[in-house]
């Protein structure tokens, strides 16, 4: 995987397949390996783009507490795509990266085709900011490797640990190999519970495709049944089983109706 220099900072990155582009963004783990399934389908027709996180995997670390949001991600999505010479292209981001893809509809919409939101959230609500605390706390006293394994909990959920463990190992690897400090670990944890353009989503025009878990004890589904009522035209698909990876979960279902919303609106985009 490449690293490549987008002018403000260095970002790790994956670029793979021909034909018009998809970018894949990663949630608060940061990885990009983590759409492993969706690049290994996806790349057979699109080119497959998707970063690290600053702060996480193989991109630059600032030190700087302060450099760390959602919209700072958004921003480097923005100069990846100017780097790499693409001007549009249809968009996935996933939980905190479907946070990032919140700014990217409100403020560059017409730098992408579709949207699609994977277990994602709006504003931090009592719930999401007791987990986010949870996690941080961990981190701070506890140290990285405890923040990785109990993050690994959070995200994969009990099925994918007793189904998909190997991969759940091989992720968790990764982010043990790359893991950032503490300080920094807490910084991303905190542009979670700070990002809030709720009283703005409704300026996202981009065909959207919303899809979200019933059993996912991270980021409750409730809160894609609020972006769905504020992206106008958006199509929520709602799934019983799937945990917080619902696209690591069960790739083939997510994969399919991904692809399926693509095609169905090519023509409008």
């Amino acid at each position: 995987m490449p690293r490549v220099d987008v002018g403000h900072i260095t970002l790790n990155i994956l670029d793979e397949g021909n034909g018009p582009p998809l970018l894949f963004i990663p949630g608060l783990v940061g990885l990009l390996n983590a759409w492993e399934f969706q690049v290994a389908e996806f790349s057979k027709r699109y080119r497959c783009i998707s970063l690290d996180h600053r702060g996480a995997g193989d991109s630059d670390k600032p030190e700087d507490p302060s450099e760390y949001s959602t919209a700072h991600i958004a921003r480097d999505v923005i100069a990846l795509l100017d780097t790499l010479g693409i001007d549009k292209t249809h968009v996935v981001g996933t939980s905190t990266g479907g946070a990032v893809l919140q700014n990217l509809g409100i403020d560059y919409g017409d730098r992408f085709r579709c949207c699609v939101f994977s277990n994602t959230w709006t504003a931090a609500d009592e719930y999401i900011m007791r987990v986010q605390t949870m996690r941080k706390f961990i981190a701070l006293d506890r140290g990285q490797e405890e923040y990785v394994k109990v993050s690994s909990l959070f995200t994969n959920g009990a099925n994918q640990f007793r189904y998909n463990l190997d991969k759940v190992l091989e992720l968790e690897e990764r982010s043990l190999k790359t893991v950032a400090p503490v300080e920094i670990l807490a910084a991303r944890l905190d542009m979670t519970m700070n990002h809030n353009r709720l009283d703005e989503i409704s300026k996202i025009k981009n065909p959207s495709l919303i899809i979200a878990s019933r059993d996912d004890s991270t980021v409750p589904s409730y809160f894609s049944e609020d972006l769905h009522d504020a992206i106008e035209g958006s199509k929520l698909i709602l799934v019983d089983e799937g945990g917080h990876y619902s696209y690591r979960r069960h790739p083939e279902m997510w994969n399919k109706h991904v692809s399926e919303f693509f095609t169905a609106n090519e023509d409008k985009v």
